[in-house]
Formats: structure tokens, sequence, C-alpha cells
């Protein structure tokens, strides 16, 4: 039963939770054979309104006893997840004892098992996942002391908050298990034992970031840490990216690259450090009051997180923001479930489950990106140390925020907020030629958009620049250029829109990846030559020409990587069937080109390795990679990768076992069920489906593994009518899973690529069978936009 944001304001005006001591019986979390575990907990809840009644949240196997200030309620009403509580006095103290059970969704307590490396727990509270291993007022502003006493098998390590400060329920968290754990001073990393050279090898990095990280946010808002020692701990089957909880943070445990890693992948894993640290001032210290203003937490969090680990790491993230987050965020306010970046709605628990997207994350960041530019830095950050220190420990608002800023002295607020903040979808900004001018198409609320113009030689030298406000609908350019030049409106990458930039005499816009430009406006290049392929305003064929081009001399390895995705998609999702081949053949055959010539130690040389395994079809090439044949061998995971496109290819499966024998680990056992599922048969494939769709017993992991090896863009024949029945089946899923989990299954196994007509047509019945339950159905919404753009897309390539 989902919580609604009526039901919570009338829970706030009636109680308030103090505290919550909970007792857990973990003794026997390492015997499989016992899915269950003992929860006993102790609130005291103030009444604000003596003998009214309210309810509590518990998700629990069964109940035992329920006592209310000593007295046992003989009936208690319970329905599995709302224990009501009448007659309640001024003070009282309410004793909960239940059994819960291990999850294997992520969500709630889950337990993970591998053989050989033991048993692990960890708690994830988040979004309204507490109750599924103790009782409590799951809500944002009931924010409470929290306590533990926990029994578990000897040897093991247990962990959590370590803070006697009050925290929302989804903030709250447990680890325990057989973990390797590496201390400095407060600061603590924790990992399974699998992973212990992972660890050990990634410790210096680990705390260098997060120390260099911590010391920053302390001297920015003026106020220390506040939630005792500061651990990391890197857990299995994680859902997301990493979860917040205040002094025991969890991430997921693939950020312990195993085998080499780029320095991309290093710097994501430090972006990810600084994300979370500001969180703990953003999120943990204030609170936001219901979700409905979750920007407060993640949209500061994405952009405190790039600037701070730009700034004070070796790791600079811009470029990186660009390529990945705006893509991703840019996709969403394009999309069918586009929301304003603050007050989106969120009427309940499942609604704002659904806006932790990329607005709330990389359109909420590049916003705030812009009012720090518009404002200044000296009144953006003064008005966030007020805004911190006047609400911690509490819950805040957006209106407390925008009172602090005016605090501050800040003007205008109101009408930049009106504009940003509150309207949906993108601006489009295009430069006009003859002369030059700069158009903003969008929401009727001009929005001011601060941009840095260049006009770009054919050779990449810098001809004319100049900073320019587009908010009204034509914004003049005053700018000398000659034909052939590139005039990129947002040059610097900071812009919030959708960029359309020409090239002087009307070029065709492949064209414009042939200029030389500087590193900041070549990443930006990038980032908008990824938008126009998902609006059929280029043709996938002739981009990816240009862009193995641009591989084949780019020297910054996060760009390569960007070029060799983009190529990658426009040789698969984004062409007809009929060509996909072809094209597949010249992106092998420009990675063979690059890893013959690139440094064997450096990131050109593995990003090489993953585009040739990624795409090649010659199986003796594959196998020379996996025997060693090249100067740096193949990492655990690109073996995996090597694996599974031979298995696709048609090699005989027993490839499989002879892995899984060499990597017998958790991941390993994953990858095994992906690399089983991508065999070329229908048979394979009809068995893979049946467990995606219908198998309770398989963990969301298991289910999100086998599903990842079922609709591969080589495979289109054989897969096509599979993708009418998996959108036929995949709203049943609902009953099986929920949360993280659900929402993973549907993402991981959606038929991208597969768009003729049957496909668009089976989508579409799903979509308008009103018993759809609302988390797949945004799921679904957003897949399907993606395949109607592809399919306009082969159009686009058959035209061409």
């Amino acid at each position: 039963m989902t919580l609604r944001h009526d039901e919570a304001l009338e829970r706030s005006r009636t109680i308030t939770l103090r505290s919550v001591q909970v007792e857990l019986d973990l003794s026997s979390a390492d015997n499989l054979d016992i899915p269950t575990f003992g929860s006993r907990s102790r609130l005291e809840i103030d009444c604000h309104e003596p003998g009214a009644g309210t309810f509590l949240d518990l998700k629990a196997e069964s109940l035992h006893e329920v006592r209310v200030n000593g007295v046992l309620v003989e009936q208690p009403d319970w329905d599995g997840n709302r224990l009501r509580l009448s007659d309640l006095a001024e003070h009282n103290i309410v004793e909960v004892t239940a059994t819960m059970r291990f999850s294997s969704d992520g969500e709630g307590l889950h337990r993970h098992h591998a053989a050989g490396d033991g048993t692990y727990l960890y708690a994830m509270s988040f979004l309204d996942a507490a109750p599924r291993w103790f009782c409590t007022v799951d809500q944002p502003d009931q924010k409470a002391r929290h306590s533990f006493d926990v029994q578990a098998p000897d040897g093991w390590i247990v962990r959590g908050n370590d803070t006697d400060k009050p925290l929302a329920s989804y903030l709250v968290t447990l680890v325990a298990g057989p973990w390797v754990e590496i201390t400095r001073g407060r600061l603590g990393l924790l990992a399974r034992r699998g992973l212990s050279d992972e660890l050990h090898r990634d410790a210096e990095d680990l705390f260098e970031v997060t120390n260099a990280c911590l010391a920053a946010y302390e001297d920015l808002i003026g106020i220390p840490y506040a939630f005792g020692d500061y651990l990391q701990v890197f857990a299995p089957d994680f859902n997301a990216g990493a979860m917040e909880n205040p002094g025991c943070v969890v991430l997921r445990e693939q950020f312990l690259h195993r085998g080499q890693a780029t320095q991309a992948q290093r710097a994501s894993r430090a972006g990810t450090i600084a994300h979370e640290l500001a969180h703990q001032w953003f999120g943990d210290l204030v609170t936001m009051r219901w979700w409905d203003d979750l920007w407060l937490n993640e949209s500061f969090a994405e952009y405190l997180g790039h600037r701070i680990c730009t700034e004070h790491t070796q790791y600079p993230l811009w470029a990186d923001f660009g390529l990945r987050r705006k893509t991703w965020g840019l996709a969403a306010d394009k999309g069918p479930n586009t929301h304003p970046v603050a007050g989106n709605g969120a009427e309940d628990t499942t609604a704002a489950l659904a806006n932790f997207d990329g607005i709330s994350y990389a359109k909420g960041a590049a916003v705030l990106r812009q009012l720090a530019a518009w404002m200044g830095d000296q009144a953006f950050f003064a008005g966030l140390r007020h805004h911190i220190s006047t609400h911690a420990h509490g819950n805040a608002s957006r209106a407390d925020l925008v009172d602090a800023w005016r605090a501050q002295g800040v003007d205008g607020l109101d009408n930049w907020w009106d504009a940003w903040l509150t309207t949906s979808g993108p601006d489009r900004i295009q430069v006009l030629d003859g002369p030059l001018r700069l158009e903003r198409v969008g929401t009727p609320k001009p929005r001011p958009h601060a941009l840095h113009v260049e006009v770009r030689t054919p050779q990449g030298s810098l001809r004319d620049e100049r900073r320019a406000v587009a908010h009204d609908d034509l914004t003049p350019l005053d700018l000398r250029h000659e034909p052939g030049d590139l005039v990129l409106p947002d040059a610097d990458d900071t812009a919030w829109a959708s960029i359309r930039p020409l090239v002087v005499g009307g070029a065709d816009l492949t064209s414009v990846a042939a200029h030389r430009l500087p590193t900041t406006p070549r990443a930006a290049l990038l980032g908008l030559l990824h938008d126009a392929l998902r609006d059929a305003r280029v043709a996938p064929g002739a981009l990816q020409d240009q862009l193995l081009a641009m591989a084949a001399v780019e020297p910054d390895a996060t760009l390569l990587a960007a070029a060799l995705d983009l190529a990658h998609a426009c040789a698969t999702v984004w062409s007809p069937p009929d060509v996909r081949p072809a094209r597949g053949a010249r992106l092998a055959d420009a990675a063979l080109h690059l890893l013959e010539g690139a440094e064997p130690k450096g990131d050109h040389h593995l990003l090489a390795q993953r585009a040739v395994i990624a795409s090649t079809t010659h199986t003796d090439v594959l196998h020379g990679l996996l025997a060693g044949e090249t100067p740096r061998p193949l990492g655990p995971e690109e073996r995996w990768r090597a694996i599974q496109s031979l298995v696709a290819l048609g090699e005989d499966a027993r490839l499989v076992d002879d892995e899984l024998a060499r990597d017998p680990s958790s991941s390993g056992q994953l990858h095994a069920l992906t690399a089983r599922a991508s065999a070329p048969a229908s048979s394979v494939k009809r068995a893979a489906l049946d467990r995606v769709l219908h198998d309770a017993q398989a963990s969301a992991y298991q289910v999100s593994a086998i599903a990842a090896g079922i609709f591969l863009p080589g495979q289109y024949a054989l897969v096509q009518p599979l993708a009418v029945e998996w959108f036929a089946g995949i709203s049943q899923t609902s009953r099986l899973r929920q949360g993280w989990g659900l929402t993973g299954t549907v993402r991981a196994g959606f038929p991208h690529g597969v768009a003729d007509e049957h496909v668009l047509d089976a989508a579409r019945r799903t979509l308008a069978d009103p018993e759809v339950h609302p988390t797949v159905r945004r799921t679904l919404a957003d897949g399907f936009d993606d395949l109607v753009r592809q399919s306009v897309s082969w159009k686009v390539c058959c035209a061409s």
C-alpha cells in the first residue's frame, strides 16, 4: 500500500516520532534454509491530540505482539502494511514484535550469498522499504533517533548509522557479514571477501577522494559533518549507484572494478563519492518534507558532486556530465514522462519513485549551475549556508530555500524560478544564418539561457566568440564568420537545451564532427550529436562515419569512449536490421585499428578492446583476445563480454561452463546467465523469456541478467516475435516484484532496437491497458518513446 501525501500530512498533524529502538535476531542469517529473521521495535511517539489514532508502517511476514504503553493489544489491526493504533496518550511507548523476511530484490534487509565467499546483509530503506525490516513511521518529515541491538553469527562485522542524531526512516541502514574492512581515522571501507584485493588496491584513491571532498564541503557549507564515522560499503546486488545513508553509505560493488578500469571509470566513482557526501548536508542533515521536493536532495548533490570533485580532486567531471548525465536528462525531459524540476507532484510514494530520473538529477544540476552563474557564487553559497544552518537536523521545503537566498539580497528570483524550475521540457536553441542570430523555441515563459557562443573555422581555430543571453525568440549575434565555419551556441557545455549549431553555408549536420575543436567544445559537440540522433535529424550511417573519423584521432579517453558508444548505437538500435551487419563490421575494423596503435597499458587500448568485443562477428578475433593475443590480457569483465559475444554468434555454450569454472564469483554467476540467454536458438530465448516473466523464485538481479541476453541487436529475426510476447506479458511481473526491482526488470529486458509495427502495436496495447501497474507503465512509456524514435531513424536511414 503506497503512502499518499495527504495521509502523511494528517499523520504528522497527529503524532511525532521521537525515537526507535530495534532488536534484530540475525543469528541464523547464514543458514539459507531459514528465510526470515526476528525484529522487535520500540517506538516513542508523542500524540498532539490525546485520544486520537494513527497508523505505523510494518511489512512483516507475521506479527506476534503489539503493546501500547505496556498494555497488550489483543487483536492488532494490521493489514500486512499498516498497523493501526487508537486512543493514544500524549506520550506513548509502542512495542512491536514481528518476523520479517530477508529480501532478494535489494530493498528491506537484502541477503546475498556466494559459494566460498559467505553471506552478506545490507538494509536498503529507501523509498518505502524500511518497514520491511522494522516497524516505523515511514515518511521523510518524521525524523527520529534510531538505535539497534543485533544478534549476528560469530565473526561477522555489523555496522550502521553511527549517530544519535534524528534521521528519516528512509536513511536508516545496517550491514552485516564477514566483510573486509579498512579504516583510516573516521573513514572506513567495507567489501565482501571476494573483492578484498580490489578493495586494498583502490583504498588509497578512495580515501584521498573522500577526504578531499569531505573537507571541501565542511569549508564550503561552514557546518562540520554531523554523523560520526563515515563508512562506505561496496555491497553486492545493489540497485542504485549508491545510497546516502548518514555515516554508512552503501555503493554498488561494481565500483571496485574487477580487472582494469579507465580513468573515466575511476572519475565516475569519485563523482559518486562526492555526490553521496553532498547528501550528508542536502538530504540527511536537512531533509525535504515530502517527495515533491526531491530536487532539494538530488539536484544539489548532482551539481555539488560534479563541482566539488572537479575543483578538489584529480578527477575533472564536467565533460562526463555533458556526455552522460545531460544526454540522460535531455531524453527524459523530451519524453512522455517529463515533469518540472521542482514541485513535481508526487501525490504518493509510487509517483515519487518514478521521479528519480534524469530530470531530478541532471536537469536540476544543470539549472543550478546556471543559477549559480546568474546570482554569483558569493550569494549562491551564502544562501545555502543560511538554509542548512537554519534547518539542520530538521526538514525544509523549496520555499525555505528561496527565503534563504532572499535573505542574502537576491532579487528577481521568482521569475527565474518560475521559468526554470516549475516548467517541463527543454527549449530548443538554434543558430540561424544570414545574419547570424539565436532562436529560442520552447516554453511560453522565457528562460534566460546564458550561453558562450563560438565561431570555429574548419581547422578548429577560434574565429570569434561572445557571451549571449537568449531568452527572447530571437537574439542577434554580431560575430565574424565565413562559409564552412561552425557556430556553436553552447561551446562551454553549460546550457540546458536542445542545441542546434550551424555550419555556415548549410552543410549537413554530420560535417560538424570533422571540425578540429578543443576538448570542451568537442564534448559539447558529441552531446548535441547524440541529441540529433534521437531526434532523427541526422542519418545514423553518416554520423557513424564521422564518429569513427573522430575516434581515430581522439586524444581524450572520456571523449573516445563517448564516440565509440555513439558509433555502436548508430550501428545497432538506431539502424534498421538489414544494415546493422555492415555498420557493425565498420565499427569493428575501426576498433581493431585503434587497438593495434594504442599504448598497451593506456585507456585507449582498453576502450578499443571493449569496442572490438561489442562489434566484431569474427569468432577467431574473440578467441584470440581470450587467448591473450594482444599485449594487454583481458580482465574478468572483458572476458565475460567476449564469452557472451561468442555464444551470441553461435559458439558452443560450454564456453560459459569453462569461464564459470575460472570465475565462480557472484559476478561471474550473473554474467553466465546473460551469456546463456544470448544463444541464437529459439528454445533458449523462449526459456529465458519465461523466466523473466514468470519466475518468482529468481532474484531481481538474476532476472535482469537473463533479460539482458535476450533482445540482442544482431538477432533481430529471432527475437522480433518474442518482443511482441514480452509486451503482452511484462505487466504481470508487478505481481512478482516491487520498487526498484520491478523497474530494473522492465528496463533490463526492454526490446530496444526491435521497432517494427508489430512490436509497436503490441506496446500500444499494453500501455492502453488500465490494469498495468504505474511503475511498469512509466518505464514502458519511456522505452516506447525510444522505440518510436528508433523507427523514425530507420526511415531516415533508408531515405539516406
